[in-house]
């Protein structure tokens, strides 16, 4: 890799890096390219340069760090949505494993998600797709599920520790 190769490379990452910590500490939907720009110290030209889009930027984060901001993304939303969200939710989760049985999408999701984990080499190749999946989506419903029960429990600081664990878990 010649030197401006390097360079190019070196200027992805940190726009990368400062989405993710933008991600962790804002959410993905409340974060601007303009922030993530200023956070990487580049212009938003050389944003566009790296990235079409904003899609195309997020696609490019490495999965385990995506599984962290979608645990994240989720904490926030449905703190936010109030007690009757809540109790209603916690209803939905006690009766017959409501979203967590293979074929529900949320399962595929994190099924193709992990597959494209493996085929990025971020994920290891330990376990198939199916099961990482299976324990994802049982992390994310046992810590909802928390939630719904138990008022002490703080859904977005303890969805954004399972979020870290499974990273951590899944890397290669």
């Amino acid at each position: 890799m010649n030197r401006f190769e390097r360079r190019k490379l070196e200027v992805r990452e940190k726009i990368l890096a400062a989405a993710f910590e933008l991600f962790l500490a804002k959410g993905v939907a409340a974060t601007t390219i303009e922030e993530i720009c200023e956070r990487a110290d580049v212009a938003n030209r050389t944003f566009f340069n790296h990235f079409a889009t904003r899609q195309d930027m997020i696609r490019a984060q490495p999965i385990p760090e995506r599984i962290i901001a979608v645990f994240d993304d989720i904490a926030t939303a449905l703190v936010g949505s109030g007690d009757t969200y809540r109790e209603m939710i916690g209803e939905m989760l006690a009766t017959s494993g409501y979203g967590i049985q293979r074929g529900f999408n949320l399962h595929d999701t994190f099924v193709e998600l992990v597959k494209e984990g493996v085929a990025r080499g971020e994920v290891g190749v330990r376990h198939d797709a199916e099961t990482l999946a299976d324990i994802i989506v049982g992390a994310l419903s046992g810590g909802i599920l928390n939630w719904t029960v138990d008022r002490t429990y703080s859904l977005e600081t303890n969805l954004h520790n399972l979020g870290v664990a499974l990273a951590e878990l899944l890397s290669v």
